[in-house]
């Protein structure tokens, strides 16, 4: 391509910024538009840099890829910045996140009877937290430019259970090495004690939301977790699995663990008394708080497993979709 057009604010040029300029580098003609200090204002929910050290900080970037003499930045005061305007272009640099402003420069171009633009989207750039990378986190002093930890995640676990917590701390080891602090409390999961099928999802996710609420949004990961009998695994029976759900204050993800056949005479038990596994086996086996020690799994299978390697494969699994996209490997 010829003459390409990329946008954006640049308080801090991290990662993601280097690899939208360096799409714009196999271009001849580079104009960037770089976003005025009013619309920082209007537009952003973090503070920024003024427009001069914002500009400098462009130019220093430009210079060390090489490609300052091909690359006009000019102030814009919008999201269009004049690109539906400038008849030599014929394409536009956007991350994922901006490919519908592209769209909406593009129908204002056919509008003027404009060439359209060739759209070229560049994938997201993600730090060792598993979230993209921005100028807001690294304001924040928790990530670098390269998206490397500054400081441990927060993370807040909905359990108090030591059992869980040891599992879940497991997993977030295996993923973040050392870097994470964890924080613990109980939270209601808003379904019954040992919940069916669907419920236990539910269960996870309003854990997950209400340790997120105590937090007040201060922690970058919230978990839930809920044990549930599912009926629709296995033909006449019912499988114990754990579900973990993790939630950002925007997204979640699940995971579960491994499952095991429960007897039926244990599900009757706990659909007759509305109780749950742990308190079905505590009359059955006259062991207390079961779920707190190896759990329903170490008793059945005589201590061969335990209830903490249940948690932390569910924990791990429902930080699965978050690797796979940080790691570009959704395709």
């Amino acid at each position: 391509m010829r003459h390409c057009i990329l946008g954006g604010t640049f308080t801090y040029v991290h990662e993601g910024h280097r690899r939208l300029l360096a799409e714009c580098a196999k271009c001849q003609k580079i104009t960037i538009g770089l976003t005025s200090d009013s619309y920082v204002r209007r537009r952003k929910l973090y503070p920024s840099l003024p427009y001069h050290k914002r500009l400098a900080g462009l130019k220093k970037e430009l210079g060390l890829m090489g490609m300052a003499g091909r690359a006009e930045i000019v102030k814009i005061d919008d999201e269009i910045g004049g690109a539906d305007s400038i008849a030599e272009a014929d394409c536009i640099i956007v991350s994922q996140e901006t490919e519908a402003a592209a769209k909406k420069i593009n129908r204002m171009r056919r509008q003027k009877g404009l060439p359209l633009l060739k759209i070229i989207s560049v994938p997201l750039a993600y730090g060792e937290d598993l979230r993209k990378i921005s100028c807001a986190a690294i304001y924040e002093g928790k990530t670098d430019l390269s998206g490397r930890l500054a400081k441990p995640l927060e993370i807040q676990l909905a359990t108090e259970n030591p059992t869980k917590v040891q599992g879940a701390a497991l997993a977030l080891r295996k993923i973040f090495g050392e870097k994470f602090r964890l924080q613990y409390h109980a939270e209601n999961s808003g379904v019954p004690a040992h919940p069916f099928n669907q419920e236990t999802a539910e269960g996870a996710a309003n854990r997950a939301h209400a340790a997120w609420k105590r937090a007040r949004g201060k922690c970058d990961y919230s978990i839930g977790m809920e044990s549930g009998l599912f009926s629709s695994l296995v033909k006449g029976k019912h499988v114990d699995v754990t579900v973990a759900c993790v939630y950002d204050g925007e997204e979640e993800t699940y995971g579960t663990g491994m499952g095991f056949v429960v007897p039926e005479k244990i599900v009757r038990m706990i659909k007759a008394e509305g109780s749950d596994l742990s308190e079905a086996l505590r009359k059955a086996t006259g062991v207390e708080k079961i779920g707190w020690k190896q759990g329903a799994l170490g008793w059945f299978s005589d201590g061969a497993m335990h209830r903490r390697e249940q948690i932390e494969a569910a924990v791990a699994c429902a930080f699965v979709p978050r690797i796979a996209r940080a790691k570009n490997k959704l395709g």
